[in-house]
């Protein structure tokens, strides 16, 4: 059995990259003789994810770990036939047998860096790496409990602080005599009296049972000796613990809060040690991550047997930042749940898909709503009836849920729909109603001073064209590699311009039949079955190298 992990640190957020990792997940875990992981830091519900991005990941593991430290990536990473790292911005060295680096783009690691960043990394950097050195030395090289899922902060955990539990946590301990845990409902639960249950297994067989209830605030320690409940010695055998607790969600109990996971009890790893372990422990936990993972130089490149590239563009620019060859491996896009039945009819629809964030190589949806109502107001004839749609996720940081809130408050009084977080049911009859399709990424940016900030490739124009929508485009980035203008599509490069292609669109002065036909039949090399088949031949090359 090939043992795969796949590495993707972001896969909570279930955007675009993570349908890419999550398909290649899918489509291996399929294969006879290969046996898959997604690896994240951040816990996430795997079936969720699954049901977001529309996929099969049944077959899929999932793993959780928190990166403390080279020392511990190599750890967890090493057992691993193949090791993919799919992160967008990691620096994560691999310690698989064979290792892959999917690059979406290779941004400067301090792109989004503030003046206190900065500060920190120049005076804090050398100091942060000292005391986690020397905290691996005297914990064993943060030997002590691994997380398989239900912790939403492992880091925390590990460095002997409370973590949230989803409700459902599972632990793995390796050849420990005991089982020592803090188990609390926290003061700010609303959750009056939390039944808890601790159930210990091993090789499959459940060995033990403990039951608790514990009222608001109320924290107990839990000590269960394994070599008296399993009826031998300890010695090096597994054990698996599973806690279960009574949830609840922050955004759904009246205290106001954007918090929307679903949270359990808090677990504490209440092992032994002595206090100045313990002292530096705690150090450690107040200390920003940015300064361990921040890489000094671009060596970990050279841990990689491949790096793959999803676009032309991308790989040009790996090629001129890192000096580095890549393979092309387009993003999958599903063409058949996009792809528009005769049944759909195309209304006075526009499009606009893409995540909700201000910073970074964000979607301009903002300027799309603003060229939108400008529009209204100058052509009131031709835009009658239209509307326009900016779906796509968002998380919950306070800065993206502002920029929402900004479009909303612009849009105010319009035929505009800000719809963030819909489902996939909900996005595939988006894309099969609408008749045009806006994508903007990267707009009034200097390409030559920051690429980063354009669409690397852009899967949501072709989700559009398969969809028989008229994608209006700006002429930048990955967008390049996906319509020919005038053929299946039309280029802008200023929002007059997108202006005046929309409209040319709108008062039949195209052909539009034919675009939306050349669209359809155009996208399909961006494919799921195109993609598994490049990517199959990949994983081979990989592997047999």
């Amino acid at each position: 059995m090939l043992k795969i992990a796949i590495y993707d640190r972001y896969l909570s957020t279930a955007g675009g990259g993570e349908r890419y990792s999550c398909k290649m997940a899918e489509i291996l875990s399929a294969q006879s003789g290969y046996e898959v992981d997604l690896v994240t830091d951040l816990h996430a519900d795997i079936g969720e994810v699954a049901r977001w991005l529309n996929l099969d990941l049944s077959n899929v593991n999932l793993k959780v770990f928190p990166y403390i430290s080279d020392d511990y990536t190599k750890k967890l990473t090493a057992g691993y036939d193949l090791f993919i790292n799919t992160t967008y911005l990691s620096a994560l060295p691999a310690y698989g047998a064979k290792n892959i680096y999917l690059c979406y783009f290779p941004t400067p690691f301090d792109v989004d860096f503030k003046f206190i960043h900065r500060f920190l990394l120049i005076f804090f950097r050398l100091p942060a790496i000292w005391l986690f050195r020397l905290a691996g030395k005297m914990t064993g090289g943060f030997k002590s409990i691994n997380i398989e899922e239900g912790l939403y902060e492992p880091k925390r955990f590990m460095l002997r602080r409370g973590s949230w539990t989803s409700g459902r946590a599972i632990l793995k301990i390796q050849g420990d005599d005991m089982l020592a845990l803090g188990i609390k409902n926290p003061p700010n639960s609303p959750v009056d009296t939390m039944d808890i249950s601790i159930i210990i297994s091993r090789d499959g067989h459940r060995i033990h049972e403990y039951r608790t209830a514990l009222k608001r605030g109320q924290r107990q320690k839990i000590r269960i000796p394994f070599a008296s409940i399993s009826g031998e010695d300890s010695g090096k055998k597994e054990y698996t613990v599973e806690i279960n607790s009574n949830t609840f969600s922050p955004a759904e109990d009246g205290s106001g809060s954007r918090d929307t996971r679903k949270l359990g009890a808090v677990i504490y790893d209440e092992t032994e040690v002595n206090p100045a372990k313990k002292l530096i422990l705690k150090i450690l936990g107040f200390i920003p991550l940015f300064l361990i993972t921040y890489p000094r130089h671009y060596k970990f490149l050279d841990t990689y047997q491949k790096i793959i590239s999803i676009s032309e563009y991308s790989s040009f620019w790996i090629k001129r930042f890192w000096d580095k060859d890549s393979t092309i491996l387009f993003p999958p896009v599903d063409t058949e749940s996009f792809r528009s039945g005769g049944n759909n009819k195309k209304e006075k629809a526009i499009l606009s898909v893409g995540r909700f964030f201000p910073e970074h190589h964000n979607k301009k949806q903002y300027e799309l709503a603003a060229t939108f109502i400008k529009m209204i107001e100058e052509y009131p004839v031709d835009m009658k009836g239209y509307t326009l749609y900016l779906a796509g996720g968002v998380s919950g940081t306070r800065e993206h849920l502002e920029y929402v809130e900004r479009i909303k408050k612009l849009s105010a009084g319009y035929p505009i729909e800000v719809l963030p977080n819909v489902s996939f049911k909900e996005l595939t009859g988006l894309f099969k109603k609408s008749s045009i399709f806006w994508h903007a990424s990267g707009l009034g940016e200097d390409e030559n001073a920051h690429p980063e900030k354009f669409e690397h490739f852009g899967i949501t124009t072709a989700e559009a064209m398969s969809a028989g929508c008229i994608p209006v485009v700006i002429n930048k980035g990955g967008q390049k590699e996906i319509i020919e203008d005038g053929v299946d599509g039309f280029f802008f490069s200023d929002l007059r311009e997108l202006s005046d292609q929309t409209l040319k669109i709108i008062r039949d002065e195209a052909d539009s039949g034919k675009i939306r036909e050349n669209a359809v039949r155009n996208c399909q090399k961006f494919s799921n079955s195109s993609f598994k088949k490049e990517l199959l031949s990949i994983i081979e090359e990989v592997i047999n190298t």
